[in-house]
């Protein structure tokens, strides 16, 4: 017979992706979305938009909640999302976007991607359109923000890390997506985190399963990322109910808080393409690395090895998801991983 649940009420409460009833602390930019997609609902051109700020400040999940809000109202709209640093290839950006809309595929080795851009082109052309691209400033191929940018039907959000994501790209790709509205996304406070954490706490967990101070103890490690936060408290709340107890003890979220960060770095190296990979390896191999050196080992180490600014663009978001560590300038910089 199953043990009855000692802490935990509604488990999916209490992950990093669910959408919660309320959006604590992000007011502001739900509104700034909400206006520049509303246009969409009369089928009329909406402002692109370009979403950015650190790791775990709530950029895609604000994203997707307003879409899907959105979308209640018209049953006319489709969406698509991408995380660009998983898929950064032109083919596999259209190739999820049509699965997104609801357009039937067969991957077939050696299908072309003029097809899969054709009927996206259909697709779009027949009804208003959302897509998101995530951590757009690792897509390989620009012409696709180019595309996109000319189709009227399409509302693009798009996510990054810096203000300054798009800065990199060539100029007629900027210049297609001049007057884009930027909408930042703060670090978290302390004090943010526990009322985000509350209402976690509130909908997920069972009366008086932990007090104020250990969620206090949270959000102090968290660093203003969310993410680690609600998953610290998942782990904390799982290691109870293991051991059987009726509250998270601070014993307990002292070992989960570890666990959490450590969850949320494998997830990150998880996201690595086979390029960035096998840069992460060599810094781990050398332990602190040159950027001379680490492109030079790069090359030997890799098939058809990326030029230095597409490489300099990999470990810079490395360096955002605290995968590594980069210190000094210039021909003094040096690469570590983060401990």
């Amino acid at each position: 017979m199953r043990r009855p649940n000692t802490v935990i009420e509604d488990a999916r409460v209490l992950t990093a992706d669910f959408l919660p009833k309320r959006m604590a602390h992000r007011n502001s930019q739900i509104t700034e979305i909400k206006r520049n997609l509303e246009p969409v609902l009369e089928n009329s051109s909406s402002r692109n938009m370009l979403l950015y700020g650190p790791p775990g400040t709530g950029k895609t999940t604000m994203a997707g909640y307003v879409v899907d809000e959105l979308k209640k109202h018209s049953s006319n709209v489709v969406s698509g999302s991408v995380n660009c640093w998983r898929y950064p290839s032109r083919f596999k950006v259209y190739y999820n976007l049509l699965q997104d809309f609801g357009v039937n595929l067969i991957h077939r080795t050696g299908t072309p991607t003029d097809e899969l851009v054709d009927r996206f082109r259909a697709k779009v052309g027949e009804q208003p359109s959302i897509v998101i691209l995530d951590e757009v400033d690792q897509i390989e191929d620009e012409r696709i923000l180019y595309d996109f940018a000319r189709e009227s039907s399409i509302a693009l959000i798009m996510i990054a890390n810096k203000g300054t994501a798009l800065y990199d790209f060539d100029d007629r790709i900027r210049s297609s997506l001049e007057g884009t509205q930027d909408v930042r996304f703060p670090a978290y406070t302390k004090e943010q985190l526990v009322d985000i954490l509350e209402d976690r706490v509130k909908w997920g967990l069972r009366d008086n399963a932990v007090d104020d101070s250990t969620l206090h103890r949270i959000s102090s490690r968290a660093d203003g990322d969310a993410r680690i936060a609600i998953n610290a408290l998942r782990i904390a709340a799982e290691r109870a109910e293991t051991e059987d107890l009726e509250e998270i003890t601070p014993d307990i979220m002292d070992k989960a808080l570890p666990e959490a960060e450590k969850e949320n770095k494998s997830k990150s190296i998880e996201q690595l393409n086979p390029h960035q990979k096998a840069l992460y390896d060599i810094i781990e191999e050398e332990g602190e690395v040159k950027p001379g050196k680490l492109y030079q080992e790069y090359k030997e180490k890799v098939e058809d090895p990326k030029v230095k600014r597409t490489v300099r663009k990999y470990l810079s978001k490395m360096d955002h998801y605290r995968l590594i560590v980069s210190e000094g300038e210039g021909r003094w910089r040096t690469y570590k991983l983060q401990n």
